[in-house]
């Protein structure tokens, strides 16, 4: 990239967390500068990193998709951009007019109509009464505002400020466009007429840095992506890989689904009255005992200890997610079919005509109960490997078997 839009070398920002902090550091700050002495490089009590040695580049035409949780420093980058901020290391390099939507709403004068505003923000950008003429129509049809063109804005709900605001800023392609979440308060067909506005305005050479928490958003406009985490990049790059990072740094994909309330915890592993000592996958294409596949019929051979007799139990099943998420079980009590167990040790054979589970890994746990709970129970009695058959793709969490016939009128 031989001129880059933007560039980030080594940036850094820091704040006060209080303003007695800010008053007196500020006052070190400046007595520092006038006696020519080099800015402090250690935080002090009160201060902390919004922004620690971001360094990245966007070329013309680009756009690069700034993502992370809350917290993460992403209006504070763009902010810095804007010159908003000033950064306390490093530097950032800018080139052309600078046009930033972070904060809804600032741009409009609330006590003037739409109609006005649009002639003062435009006349703002440079245009002039005949230019601003010929986009009027457009910006409002945009902002799908023709029935409140002439009412003050500060009668305009959030997403109409939204509209009015972001149609503006984009009817005339900008040097530098900063985008921060203002797509949220629109419905779905803005959202897309934004997307694509934004689409558009990359093919005339606009760079944009765009935030935003939705994922569809980003991968729709981002050519790049630099992934925040509590003030530091973890990543700039590809976005699929990016967004993969970014769920596994705040442990997504290790989560506990709450779907229905708090999801049932696992019992603790105890010997009772009778408890499975193993669990294998019996078939003939099952070498180890440990791998079953999706839709095809797999049978379980159970081995059990009994240390008294037990006149009617069921057996029980648990699949688990390496996360921790109970996602299936098998109760035999369902079919009706309990077993009888005598002091020994034996086993049984339990079959499945359908395995309703994806390609995956699960760990089973399980054992027997009674109507009083259960009688024994083991966290890990096998790691079940499900694979998919050859030419099949299956979707979700589980699939479901059923027949299709033609009704007769």
């Amino acid at each position: 990239m031989s001129r880059p839009a933007i560039l980030f070398d080594q940036v850094g920002k820091k704040f006060r967390r209080s303003l007695k902090a800010d008053l007196l550091y500020g006052f070190q700050d400046a007595s520092r500068s006038l006696l020519r002495l080099k800015p402090l490089e250690r935080l002090r009590r009160e201060e902390f990193w919004a922004l620690r040695d971001i360094s990245f580049a966007a070329g013309v035409g680009e756009c690069i998709g700034i993502i992370g949780p809350n917290g993460a420093g992403k209006s504070t980058l763009l902010k810095l951009v804007n010159r908003d901020y000033r950064p306390d290391r490093g530097h950032i390099v800018t080139r052309g007019k600078i046009k930033s939507l972070i904060r809804i709403g600032t741009g409009l004068q609330p006590m003037l109509t739409g109609r006005e505003n649009i002639y003062i923000q435009c006349a703002q950008r440079g245009l002039d009464k005949r230019e601003t003429d010929t986009k009027l129509d457009e910006i409002v049809a945009f902002a799908g505002l023709e029935k409140s063109l002439d009412i003050p804005v500060r009668q305009y709900s959030d997403g109409m400020y939204a509209r009015l605001e972001f149609s503006i800023a984009t009817c005339v392609p900008t040097d530098v466009l900063l985008v921060d979440e203002v797509l949220a308060v629109g419905d779905i067909a803005f959202q897309m007429r934004c997307l694509e506005r934004l689409v558009s305005l990359k093919r005339e050479g606009t760079t944009i840095l765009f935030v935003s928490h939705s994922e569809m958003h980003v991968r729709h406009v981002a050519d790049r992506c630099l992934l925040l985490f509590d003030g530091e990049a973890l990543a700039f790059g590809d976005t699929d890989k990016l967004f993969l990072k970014y769920y596994q740094s705040i442990g997504y994909f290790d989560r506990q689904l709450k779907p229905l309330g708090t999801p049932p915890q696992m019992p603790m592993d105890f010997a009772g009255v009778a408890s499975i000592r193993t669990l294998t996958v019996k078939g003939r294409e099952n070498v180890d005992g440990t791998q079953a596949f999706t839709g095809q019929p797999v049978d379980f051979e159970v081995s059990y200890i009994a240390a008294t007799s037990v006149e009617s139990a069921g057996l029980v099943l648990q699949f688990w997610t390496p996360s921790g998420v109970l996602v299936a079980s098998i109760d035999s009590r369902l079919e009706y079919n309990q077993v009888s167990l005598e002091p020994s040790v034996g086993r049984l054979r339990l079959s499945l005509p359908f395995l309703s589970l994806t390609p995956g890994i699960y760990r089973v746990a399980g054992g027997f109960v009674s109507a009083e709970g259960w009688l024994g129970y083991s966290g890990n009695l096998l790691n079940l490997i499900v694979k998919q058959q050859p030419g099949k793709v299956h979707d979700g969490l589980f699939v479901m078997n059923a027949k299709v016939s033609h009704l007769n009128d």
